[in-house]
């Protein structure tokens, strides 16, 4: 079939289009293992402190009763500052788990960080599922795990749903009616963690064109992934308004977490529950980090 035959080619020329934009790619990775989970993680190229900090506590596979294969991959984009991109550069180089794009940093532009990862994610490696994620969030690896393991969905698409969302006109998620005619999103799931299947990736990655994003990158994915009768669902595990680091024994996904010691607090909570700690009743009576008292001052 010729026309399918021209589609393919087309298809395989994107996608080698989208890769061309890869600076350097310091991956570690074993290409003949097939990884439950891949974690694609946005992140800002100076956002150091934030790489190291899941390095150190929920990336560390020690932490977790699983023996699935995961990565994290971080994703970053460019600055104009040389130092930055120095610094990235010798990071990446000890940390092995860094792909750098010559995208600038830009919150208008993070739809292509996610297109980018998952088209790299296909070329790369064999996985089951993907988790894209930004670099304030917390996971708990073996819910994640146990999630894809016992999920029979072939083109499975998890997270926060965003349902019948208006389409802003004003502030900074705004979008203007030639760049989003429609005043209600496809359901979407929220970006700050979300899950798609091995197949799902397959499927959306044809119709990801980097001229064409919209500026919000999860209803960007979001939209597609509905084109193609991939419907985002809701599911439990994913909080994405977790303001007062609430530990819930289910999660999977928890934003925010750019505070180390809300990290700290649902990793210590998240071991003592997977039997990684000792019980400690202080520590279990305490259902959140903050005070939440305060959250209603704000």
């Amino acid at each position: 079939n010729v026309a399918k035959e021209n589609e393919t080619k087309e298809n395989v020329a994107n996608e080698f289009q989208s890769l061309s934009h890869i600076y350097y790619d310091t991956i570690e990775r074993d290409q003949n293992s097939i990884y439950t989970l891949i974690i694609l993680i946005s992140s800002f190229v100076d956002h150091k402190n934030r790489r190291e900090k899941i390095r150190e506590s929920w990336g560390n596979p020690k932490i977790w009763n699983t023996n699935d294969k995961f990565i994290i991959v971080f994703v970053t984009g460019k600055v104009e500052r040389a130092n930055s991109m120095i610094e990235l550069a010798e990071e990446a180089k000890v940390t092995k788990d860094i792909i750098s794009l010559d995208i600038p940093e830009d919150f208008y532009l993070l739809a292509k960080k996610v297109i980018i990862g998952f088209i790299w994610a296909k070329n790369n490696l064999k996985f089951k599922a993907i988790l894209k994620g930004d670099d304030d969030i917390f996971i708990n690896i073996d819910n994640a795990i146990s999630f894809i393991n016992q999920n029979e969905e072939t083109y499975g698409y998890f997270g926060q749903k965003m349902h019948n969302q208006p389409v802003e006109r004003s502030g900074r998620y705004k979008l203007t009616k030639e760049e989003h005619e429609k005043n209600v999103f496809d359901p979407y799931c929220s970006g700050g963690g979300f899950i798609f299947t091995n197949a799902s990736v397959y499927k959306i990655i044809p119709l990801f064109d980097l001229e064409k994003i919209l500026r919000i990158d999860d209803a960007h994915i979001g939209e597609l992934a509905f084109h193609t009768g991939i419907v985002a669902k809701m599911t439990n595990g994913f909080y994405m308004w977790n303001d007062w680091c609430e530990y819930l024994k289910d999660i999977i996904v928890s934003h925010p977490a750019d505070d180390p010691t809300c990290i700290d607090f649902l990793l210590k909570r998240s071991m003592i529950d997977n039997g990684k700690l000792p019980r400690d009743s202080r520590v279990e009576n305490q259902k959140f980090y903050k005070d939440v008292s305060l959250l209603s001052k704000k």
